[in-house]
């Protein structure tokens, strides 16, 4: 078995270009077989080393490592060969500086025996007859990419249904050339929300961007990886996240359906902040430091910061916007230290509360346990309310409705520092009235 993922360098990786790479970096690794990567990079105009560095640099990262490379710009004596061999065959004829290849003067049906969507019928009639070579002397798409798919002795090809209607071209092109036709399966496309084709102009589509914005490769494999295909019941975890040597046993094209695949970006969301919960604290931290290189460098503080937001963080570009309150004072309406069964009245005897019992406790006393006890006596004592107290000593230590809860804030923060920030809420407050 021999598979190839074939991307023009004329872009960054897509992301459907990485389903497509992963099917069939499944389809080969499942059954023993090669994974070819080849560069379609005859567009001389368009083809940049900067994408091609994008496409590579994006299968290493999501660990699609390929067995075979191969560029189809250094294959211009095999594409003559080829060519020779149809020219020999009367087959072609020359047109405004370009070479064609014939189609059958007589109407014929082209099956396409698809894995996926079966059997499916064309006529030759409804085509034109096929460029092969441009005015500038390069192989068009449709004639390189069947010489290579021949040369490389592809025995499957799997691509996006896009490429539906070109195979029966390329199946007459195997037939003259005397070659086997491989078995081909067309995946299905992927789908914007509201089920549109998803393209460039249609949103943020190149593998790049979810990687700059925190993505982790785990996450991208399985999410992909569900894109079009049906699970098999009983996988781990309820059969949503999956190891890569999991996907390999389990996949198959007989499970990938024919109709499109909507891009769920709360499923990807939903799956990134599984894998990013699963870290340990230093692998999280190594992780994180170079979306909080802005941050300061207190390292414990840091580290204290992240273990409190590690589950609440959906991607890795979240974090500096969840744990900045951490490093400067934050900013925060006046309006916001009032809990919504509160009054500004018990809201201040909260804080003023608060300030005196916390500035009594010892610094070597100060953890959570009892931070939490001193506040739940505080509570009883004084006859305040948990909104009365806890909330606002909250907003006043993050500047945020929804943050980790008051006591870990104020072991992370330090005593120093808490005390501050609770004072400048009650001068805030007090202003506001």
């Amino acid at each position: 078995m021999r598979v190839r993922f074939a991307p023009s360098p004329t872009g960054p990786l897509h992301i459907g270009g990485a389903r497509t790479a992963l099917f069939n970096y499944l389809y080969a690794k499942q059954g023993g077989g090669v994974f070819v990567l080849r560069f379609e990079d005859t567009d001389k105009e368009r083809s940049e080393s900067v994408f091609e560095e994008s496409i590579v640099n994006g299968l290493k990262w999501l660990g699609l490592n390929w067995d075979e490379d191969y560029y189809q710009s250094k294959r211009s004596d095999i594409y003559q060969k080829y060519l020779d061999k149809l020219v020999l065959q009367g087959l072609t004829y020359e047109q405004d500086g370009g070479i064609y290849f014939k189609l059958p003067t007589e109407p014929r049906a082209i099956i396409v025996d698809d894995i996926i969507r079966g059997q499916v019928e064309f006529n030759s009639k409804d085509f034109d007859d096929v460029v092969l070579i441009k005015k500038d002397g390069t192989p068009t798409f449709h004639f390189a990419n069947v010489v290579d798919d021949i040369d490389m002795n592809i025995t499957h090809v799997i691509r996006g249904e896009d490429h539906l209607s070109n195979t029966p071209k390329h199946i007459l092109l195997y037939e003259a050339l005397g070659a086997s036709v491989p078995q081909f399966a067309h995946i299905p496309l992927i789908l914007n929300p509201d089920r549109t084709k998803m393209s460039k102009r249609t949103g943020d589509v190149s593998l790049d961007g979810y990687i700059r914005a925190g993505y982790l490769p785990e996450a991208i494999i399985n999410f992909l990886a569900q894109l079009g295909w049906s699970l098999p019941a009983g996988g781990a975890n309820g059969g949503e996240f999956f190891t890569m040597a999991e996907l390999i046993e389990k996949f198959s094209l007989e499970r990938v359906q024919k109709a499109g695949a909507v891009f769920d970006l709360k499923h990807l969301n939903h799956l990134n902040q599984h894998y990013l919960m699963q870290k340990g604290l230093d692998e999280y931290t190594k992780l994180a430091e170079p979306f909080i290189a802005h941050l300061s460098g207190d390292e414990p503080l840091v580290q204290s910061a992240l273990k409190l937001i590690q589950e609440r963080a959906q991607t890795l570009s979240e974090i500096p916007s969840l744990i900045e309150y951490f490093f400067k004072s934050p900013e925060y309406d006046a309006t916001l230290l009032v809990f919504k069964k509160s009054s500004p009245e018990q809201t201040a005897k909260g804080l003023d509360t608060g300030l005196k019992v916390l500035s009594a406790i010892d610094d070597s006393a100060w953890n959570q346990i009892k931070l939490q006890s001193i506040l739940d006596e505080t509570l009883s004592v004084e006859g305040l309310n948990p909104g009365d107290l806890f909330w606002p000593i909250r907003v006043a230590l993050s500047g945020q409705m929804g943050s980790p809860s008051p006591v870990e804030l104020l072991e992370a923060l330090g005593k120093t520092e808490s005390i501050s920030r609770i004072k400048i809420a009650i001068k805030k407050l007090a202003s506001s009235s």
